[in-house]
């Protein structure tokens, strides 16, 4: 669930005897709301997830920002909290809009919405169409949504084939261009949609008929209570301007007021030298004006802006769905000599891989058009899932290959981003084979799978192996790189759930789920930072980092350093490097800084006076562990140095011993064990 046991759930664990304790256990953590938000992640960077739609290369605004878009990462968390058969998953993604009447339904309930949301798959390639309107814009669009689809569904470098055929694998230019002619009655370059034309409201057409006459009704009633407040103000400044008129000659009074009424460019001599003059007396200040108001039009005038703020409450608003439909009838799609749209080729018609299909999953034994739609995407999700194919093969083995390397560090295919020919090989074929099959016969279910992977006994194995020295033949000389999984392998956590877990820690953890993103602001030199100013709520700070703002290039500092990846496309694996920089920020962070001081105050008020039992429950929060001998020696150490500085400095001894427990926290924030699982 990507968060840290509490001390009570470890113990009550510890204490557990049963047989079963170790599955009960499994159970309760995928059962946990949390489990979405973990594995949801994933796949959000397998499709390239962000709250933009285009450029983000500055930080002195956020460029593209789609408003609502997060309809699509709840969307992902519910699919997998609610273990959504992975067939209906892709299928809700690449054309949920054919799978429900959004365009006739009377309203839409929870269900249509989700579904439409779930389109949002499509849009998460750079789209700069709304700003820059040349033709390169919207194919470079398109052609990165395929790589993205290549990559993330079926595990290929489709993108090579744009231009030539494939050198490596089995696919020619042409059966590209067939592919690409599935989404291009949604993405048509010549009846182009930008990203914000393609928002659909989140409520349905007949809903919103309703809202907006009801809306227009209170609206006419507001401009009603305006007008009544614009005649008490214009009735006063009439006023101030005839009392005014009374230090102009009465003889030119009315020649003077014609006068400043008349355009200037059509005033006479005298008529200008007239409104030169006296205009000023003619000129009435608004704070003039205000000052002027008599007590009873005073009280007037707050009653009628009062009742305009009730009005005002009363108008509603709806969201929006950032979706994909077909615009229209389907364009005809050209192989592009070379992959340039300037020299189009051939017409090609639409299909799928010919290395991944056969008779039974042909292009038009699966086509089935409905009414609005061409009904090409529903065909693809058909060819994608179909039993006993090669393309749903190929899919099943992409889909368990992720799951087997977010549990164990690595793929079966280390290259989880690419399956094919010019990929790794696989270290075990036949296990990617039976965990293929396995979840294709348990209904295309995610949970059962990674249940399956971590009751085995491969996946419970330390890290640690000792007397490897007698055994023949050696595994560290046989296999050093540990590709066959003797041990389990060091594994850093991701940037998110270092975050996370300091949260936690630290009880500041807001488990709120859902909706809008957590606002942040930039800096020049591309520091984040969170926009306290927009935030909804204080608490809204420490909210799981998947609901942060997400941006393709800028993020939170320590997020940064640990390897938060720059999103350009599918991310199937993430890196994990180990820099000093990474330390130093664990060290000098003011997040970290900040729940370090958190964590010590939670460790004071529960630990009582004993300076051994502070340090013991420290461990216990940070490591799931009580410490040994030695790290209790050092750790009382640390915290009497420490504690003596401060005292030096003019502390009390209790100010002095809190300030000093919060660096013993620092340490463990700091410590392999916080930041690795083993």
């Amino acid at each position: 669930v990507g968060l840290p046991p509490s001390p009570e759930a470890t113990d009550a664990f510890l204490r557990n005897t049963s047989p079963s304790a170790y599955e009960r256990l499994i159970d309760r953590l995928s059962a946990s709301p949390h489990f979405g938000e973990r594995w949801g992640r994933h796949w959000l960077d397998v499709v390239g997830y962000t709250d933009l739609v285009s450029y983000d290369g500055d930080t002195t605004g956020i460029f593209g920002f789609i408003q609502d878009r997060w309809r699509y990462r709840d969307y992902v968390i519910d699919a997998f909290n609610n273990d959504k058969p992975y067939d209906l998953f892709l299928a809700e993604q690449i054309a949920g809009d054919e799978l429900v009447d959004w365009r006739n339904a009377k309203r839409y309930t929870p269900e249509i919405v989700a579904t439409l949301s779930a389109t949002g798959f499509w849009r998460n390639a750079e789209d700069r169409s709304e700003s820059a309107k040349e033709l390169e814009y919207k194919w470079s669009f398109l052609h990165n949504t395929m790589q993205t689809f290549g990559t993330g569904v079926l595990g290929l470098t489709l993108r090579c084939a744009r231009c030539h055929d494939h050198k490596h694998e089995p696919i020619p230019q042409r059966d590209y261009y067939r592919l690409l002619s599935l989404i291009t009655p949604a993405f048509n370059v010549e009846n182009w949609k930008d990203p914000k034309q393609r928002a659909i409201p989140s409520i349905s057409a007949s809903e919103k008929r309703s809202l907006d006459s009801a809306n227009a009704a209170i609206n006419k009633q507001v401009a009603g209570q305006e007008a009544k407040i614009a005649t008490i103000r214009k009735d006063r400044e009439q006023h101030l301007i005839t009392s005014r008129l009374k230090s102009i000659p009465e003889p030119i009074r009315d020649d003077t007021r014609a006068a400043i009424a008349t355009p200037a460019d059509k005033r006479s001599k005298v008529q200008a030298y007239l409104a030169s003059k006296f205009a000023d007396r003619f000129s009435v200040k608004k704070e003039e004006v205000e000052q002027s108001l008599t007590t009873q039009e005073k009280a007037t005038i707050t009653g009628l802006q009062g009742t305009i703020a009730d009005l005002k409450r009363r108008v509603k608003s709806h969201g929006w769905i950032q979706a994909i439909y077909d615009v229209g009838p389907p364009p005809a799609t050209h192989l592009l000599e070379r992959g340039e749209f300037k020299a189009p080729g051939p017409q090609v018609q639409p299909g799928f891989l010919d290395v991944l299909s056969k008779d039974s999953t042909s292009f038009v034994s699966l086509v089935k058009p409905v009414p609005g739609s061409s009904g090409r995407r529903m065909a693809l999700s058909r060819w994608l899932t179909k039993r006993d194919t090669p393309a749903s093969g190929l899919v099943a083995r992409v889909m368990v290959n992720r799951v087997w390397q977010h549990l164990t560090g690595v793929g079966i295919v280390a290259t989880s981003e690419n399956l094919g020919m010019s990929g790794d090989t696989p270290t075990h074929p036949e296990l990617l084979d039976w965990l293929a099959a396995e979840l294709v016969n348990n209904g295309w279910r995610i949970k059962p799978i990674i249940k399956r992977i971590m009751m085995s006994t491969t996946y419970r194995q330390a890290s640690r192996r000792q007397g490897l020295a007698v055994i023949t033949p050696n595994p560290r000389i046989v296999d050093p790189g540990n590709r066959l999984l003797w041990r389990a392998r060091l594994r850093r956590l991701e940037s998110e759930v270092i975050r996370d877990s300091m949260l936690a820690t630290s009880e500041r953890f807001n488990s709120s789920m859902g909706g809008q993103p957590v606002p942040l602001k930039y800096r020049r030199d591309g520091v984040a930072s969170f926009d306290t100013e927009k935030l909804p709520t204080p608490a809204s700070t420490w909210r799981r980092s998947v609901y942060l703002f997400q941006r393709r290039v800028y993020h939170l500092t320590v997020q940064g350093v640990f390897d938060q990846p720059t999103i350009a496309g599918s991310v199937c694996r993430r890196k994990a490097s180990a820099v000093a920089l990474q330390s130093l920020s664990m060290l000098n962070d003011s997040l970290a800084l900040e729940q370090a001081e958190q964590f010590a105050q939670r460790v004071w008020h529960n630990a009582g006076q004993s300076s051994a039992k502070r340090i013991e429950l420290a461990f216990r929060i940070a490591l799931s562990r009580a410490p040994d001998s030695q790290e209790v020696q050092w750790s009382s150490q640390l915290l009497r140095q420490h504690a003596a500085r401060y005292q030096a400095d003019g502390s009390s001894v209790d100010q002095a011993s809190r300030k000093a427990l919060m660096h013993l926290c620092r340490v463990l924030f700091n410590s392999s064990e916080f930041l690795y699982v083993e």
